[in-house]
């Protein structure tokens, strides 16, 4: 990886933040990973709006994004779709998958949860619950959150409260990954519940250093 765009001014160099985009289907999405901009650490957090809701959507959207833009891999730069398993609005779940992975030299990444997001926040304090609907999973956030947010809904910014647990969440994902590829083929499918490979994205994050001033 290059060093991203040193400019000379004097004897001093200024770094160009790391750009990552987000393409989210909902808003706790947004309002979560909102929070992983540094402006110590260089990292831009970029939401973008596709007007999609479905994963296919979503990863065309992107794909078309990344074409008109400025997205430069090489100095770090990364467009992540996020979305959920949710088999009613993504029936082909597979195709926008195919589609993430023909364009992963161009910097197109996915964080794919399922049933949904709460997933990754329930690992914070526990092991994931198998085979729940998102709304079951939904409800079990909202248990465990209520002595510190008693009026917890979707849309509610737990980053905080969560923060100071994420080593174990982290080590729990990745615990989750392995146990679920001995089960199934593909990790990435509606069958394979729980799952979130959040911890991927997590683990970029805190591995990009950069002193920007």
């Amino acid at each position: 990886m290059r060093t991203r765009g040193k400019e000379q001014k004097g004897k001093n160099t200024k770094e160009k933040p790391c750009k990552i985009y987000i393409f989210t289907e909902g808003d706790t999405e947004k309002i979560y990973l909102q929070h992983y901009e540094s402006k110590k650490k260089g990292i831009k957090v970029i939401s973008v709006d596709s007007g999609h809701t479905d994963a296919i959507g979503i990863v065309k959207f992107a794909k078309r994004f990344i074409d008109e833009h400025e997205v430069d891999v090489e100095l770090g730069d990364k467009c992540y779709c996020v979305f959920d398993s949710d088999p009613k609005s993504n029936t082909d779940i597979n195709q926008a998958f195919n589609l993430v992975w023909g364009y992963k030299h161009k910097g197109l990444e996915c964080i794919f949860s399922n049933p949904s997001l709460e997933i990754w926040f329930i690992l914070h304090y526990r092991k994931a619950p198998y085979g729940k609907s998102a709304d079951e999973v939904k409800k079990i956030v909202k248990d465990l959150v209520r002595d510190v947010e008693p009026e917890y809904k979707e849309t509610t910014d737990i980053f905080n409260i969560l923060l100071d647990k994420q080593d174990k969440a982290l080590k729990e994902a990745l615990l989750l990954h392995k146990e679920q590829e001995k089960v199934h083929e593909r990790v990435f499918s509606h069958e394979c519940n729980p799952y979130t490979n959040i911890f991927e994205f997590i683990k970029y994050i805190r591995g990009i250093k950069k002193d920007v001033r």
